[in-house]
């Protein structure tokens, strides 16, 4: 039984299933791995592995192998090289009668509810399209998605669907899409809700609500045509998203009997605190330290007290600022397990922390 009545919430640390932080969790992300060289035209489904169009849309693989015109650099689109290795895919984010191409793949894993991801991909606009878009989003999928549609895929038509999906979310860009000669870099931040295997890119808009340029035509209802190469696509764990004024225990802070120093995996989460803490300077930490029942009160008052101060050091080393931080001791007042077990006394032995928002003085 515990005597707080307060949301706690434990943190969970890649390291303990041995996934490793800079692991790209998309199969094939660089499209280098096929079944077969392209032959024909519309043959993401056939020849790229792992990947597959969601839709009827005819989404295309292009390689350095094909003697078609679905080789590298030299395509039915122009002329691009691959950002790295010797394949890229390609497809429609902008066509007339809201005509959509999207490109899915299956993850390695289910991403973690609660847990930060990065989305990265490569972007160049082929030398034949007609004009150049702002739009380029990204959605997760607990199924593949099989949808008997030509056009684009919006939240309100995937929500009538069977497969839980998240809503479709944009990549930030600053202008429009419209470099035909080099690759530019995109990315996007999500938070999993803890159901997502399959990731699926491409224009979520209809042609109304996308922001498009047609180079040829300056009227605000042309339709042309945008077709973009997609190459080095990575989906990357960042570390857990903190809510501002809700108390955290610590994940590997658990310290032995009578200690108040960091083992290894306690770094490695303190490491994931301070990256949430340096990309939200609005922000400050409180942190709190905790004994078993064992020993005088005076005792654990002090011993709860260093090793609130070890977390408070072991951030201002990473670089976090002294103003940022506060620290202090609760010695054996408040337990998460008031059994007298050496596992609950173990538990009891932590730290926590809330962060709350920040006002520099």
């Amino acid at each position: 039984m515990s005597l707080r009545f307060i949301h706690i919430v434990s943190i969970t640390v890649f390291l303990c299933s041995g996934t490793t932080r800079s692991q790209n969790l998309v199969h094939n992300g660089g499209f280098e791995d096929f079944a077969t060289c392209p032959v024909k035209m519309s043959n993401l489904n056939r020849d790229a592995e792992f990947w597959n169009a969601p839709t009827l849309g005819t989404t295309d693989y292009f390689n350095k192998c094909s003697k078609t015109k679905l080789g590298i650099p030299l395509n039915f689109k122009g002329k691009q090289e691959a950002f790295e290795g010797n394949a890229y895919a390609g497809l429609y984010l902008f066509a007339p009668k809201d005509y959509r191409e999207y490109i899915q793949v299956l993850l390695k894993e289910t991403l973690q509810k609660g847990h930060r991801y990065v989305v990265q991909i490569s972007l160049s606009l082929s030398e034949k399209s007609d004009g150049a878009v702002k739009d380029i989003g990204a959605l997760f999928a607990e199924k593949p998605l099989s949808i008997h549609t030509k056009r684009y895929l919006s939240n309100s038509n995937l929500a009538n669907k069977e497969v839980q999906t998240t809503h479709a979310k944009q990549f930030l860009v600053n202008g429009f899409l419209d470099n035909k000669k080099k690759w530019m870099q995109l990315s996007l931040e999500i938070v999993g809700k803890g159901f997502e295997n399959n990731l699926i890119l491409g224009n979520f808009k209809s042609n109304r609500s996308t922001e498009y340029i047609d180079f040829n035509d300056e009227s605000p209802s042309a339709e042309g045509y945008s077709y973009y190469y997609v190459d080095d696509v990575s989906l990357t764990y960042l570390g857990p998203e903190y809510k501002p004024n809700e108390v955290y225990v610590l994940d590997h802070v658990n310290f032995n009997f009578d200690r108040f120093d960091l083992q290894p995996k306690a770094k490695q989460s303190l490491k994931d605190v301070f990256v949430y803490l340096k990309k939200h300077p609005n922000l400050k930490v409180s942190i709190s330290g905790h004994t078993d029942d064992l020993g005088s009160e005076d005792y654990n008052d002090v011993l709860s007290r260093q090793r609130a101060k070890s977390v408070a050091r072991y951030l201002m080393a990473l670089g976090l600022e002294k103003n940022r931080i506060t620290a202090k001791g609760y010695g054996n007042k408040v337990p998460l397990d008031t059994t007298l077990s050496e596992k609950a006394r173990r538990k009891n032995r932590r730290v926590e922390f809330v962060m709350t928002e920040f006002v520099d003085e």
